[in-house]
This record gives C-alpha cells, structure tokens and sequence, in this order.
C-alpha cells in the first residue's frame, strides 16, 4: 500500500547498460547516458531493468550500478534499483542493499522460470517487504516470467506494505486499465510499452511511463511524451505517439531491442555501447538498416542541427 510513502510520477526510462566489446560494463557511458536524460527531462530513472540487460548482471555488478547511479543523482531525480530473481532470500538481501546504497526503491518483477502459483508469488513480495522496508514498484512483465498480475492479483498484493506502484506491462490494455480501476487509488500505475501506449495508458489514469527506446533514442522529444500528453494539446500528443511508434516499430524489426537500441544511440553520439552475450550486437547491413530509420524520421538531421 503506497499511503503517501511515494509521489511518483512522470517518465522514468529504464536505463541501458552500456557494456564495452569486451563484455565489461562502462561505467562512464553508463553515467553519462542519465546525466543525459536528466538533462532532457526525466523524471526518475530505473536501473537495471530489461531494458538494462538485468539478466545479464550479476548481483554486485547490479549493486555497484545502483551504487553509483544514486551518488550521481543525489537528491535530483528518484533512482530505483532493479533487483528481481528467483530466489525470494537473494532477492530481498540485493533489495536491502540498494536502499543502503540510496536507491529510492526498487522494480521487482515475479520469480520467473519457477512456475510459481498465486500464493508464492504473494509471499515473495512480502517477505521482501518485510526484509528491506523499500518502496517497492512492481514489474508485470508476463511474456518475460510466464506470471501474469492481473488487476484482481494487483489487489491483492497492494496490501503489502511497501507495494507502492506497478509497473503493468501486460500487452492486453484493457487489462491495463482494469488494472488502474482497480488499485489506482492505492498504488502507483505506471506504463511499460510507452512507445506504443503512453498516451493512451495517461488518458486511462497512469501516473507515469517506464520507458526505453524513446528517451534512448529520441532525446527530450522522447522524454516530453508523458508532459506532451498531460498538456491538453491532443493533436501534438498523437502525433509524437504516432512518430515515437514508427521508430519503435523500425528498430523492433532489426536484430534484438537492446542491441537495436544502442546501435541508434550509437549512430546518434549517444552513449549505447555494447551489448552482452548472449545477445549480438548488429553487423554491418543491420546498423545500416538502423542508420537508414533514423534517417527516414529525420533524427539524423536533428543531429545535425543541434550540432
């Protein structure tokens, strides 16, 4: 239950982990790229998240990010750490360390691979309420852990203590809405998936965006999506939805979405990096393919001109 323990609210993009050809992460274009999207407007931002390539950390790699993420942030933007595994003991220990490394809180998806039934699902989440007293954003990532939390599982799990907000990335948007219906007024609802649905998930009650590719990729004019669509100003939110969706549809058909991604913050002087086995980073015909959407939605000449 969030009871006032949270106010978040806006775009909080779930940041790459820019990693050297080596494998090895690069911590300096890793705090560049969120001095950067602070810079254009964020208004929090998620640290080691899918987007972050999380499965491909290990647990002190995933602490040390958290670590110098919120010495970097400070008291500017809310900072949360992306902490969620299978084991529930392993899971609650990294989330107690992210507080006492100044994360604000921490994005905790389902155990995944586990088959877990409702009533493990529910316990988890308490016992590392109960362990690490964090705000805790929930993941529901359903394609990713095969645990779908449905608006009446989310009811029941806004009864945990530090179940402040959820981050409800079911494909089925009238799920999602079901989902703001029916806690809204107890937690926190943001959006994943804001590339295709931010300003729809707004117009139905969300409180925010965990975005990816359209801060990454897009710079401010991602970002300003979520202020965008609180604006009033319709005909401009459908249209940045509409373009930030091209460029999300582009980069989706061309190899896997981190490397894709990165491959477009590449092109554009941003800080992507690599990316780290298992997945590839693009060959040469597939950064071309990129090159060219970008291109076609005129970020290259935007590029340009800023320079």
């Amino acid at each position: 239950m969030n009871d006032g323990k949270v106010a978040w609210t806006g775009n909080f993009p779930a940041v790459i982990t820019p990693f050297a050809a080596d494998g090895a992460i690069d911590e300096k274009k890793f705090l560049e790229n969120i001095e950067i999207l602070v810079a254009e407007g964020v208004d929090g931002i998620i640290v080691s998240g899918s987007n972050g390539e999380s499965w491909a950390l290990e647990a002190d790699e995933r602490l040390r990010l958290f670590t110098i993420a919120a010495e970097l942030m400070k008291d500017r933007v809310p900072v949360l750490g992306g902490t969620g595994g299978i084991i529930t003991h392993r899971v609650a220990e990294l989330t107690l360390a992210a507080k006492k490394a100044g994360c604000a809180g921490a994005m905790i998806m389902p155990p995944y691979y586990a088959m877990v039934n409702r009533k493990e699902v529910v316990q988890h989440y308490k016992t590392i309420s109960d362990t690490a007293n964090l705000p805790i954003l929930l993941y529901n990532s359903p394609a990713a852990t095969g645990v779908n939390l449905t608006a009446d599982f989310c009811v029941e799990l806004a009864e945990i203590d530090y179940v402040v907000a959820i981050k409800q990335s079911v494909p089925d948007f009238v799920e999602f809405a079901n989902t703001v219906d029916a806690v809204g007024d107890r937690i926190r609802v943001f959006t994943g998936n804001s590339g295709k649905r931010g300003l729809a998930a707004a117009m139905v009650g969300a409180v925010g965006f965990v975005s990816s590719e359209d801060p990454h990729v897009m710079g401010a004019e991602g970002v300003s999506l979520w202020k965008v669509s609180q604006s009033g100003d319709m005909a401009a939110a459908r249209a940045l939805q509409a373009k930030i969706l091209r460029m999300k549809n582009a980069l989706g058909a061309i190899g896997t979405a981190p490397a894709s991604m990165k491959a477009a913050m590449n092109i554009l002087g941003r800080p992507g990096g690599h990316v780290r086995a298992p997945l590839l980073d693009l060959n040469a015909a597939e950064t071309e393919q990129v090159r060219a959407a970008l291109d076609d939605l005129g970020l290259l000449s935007g590029r340009a001109a800023a320079q």
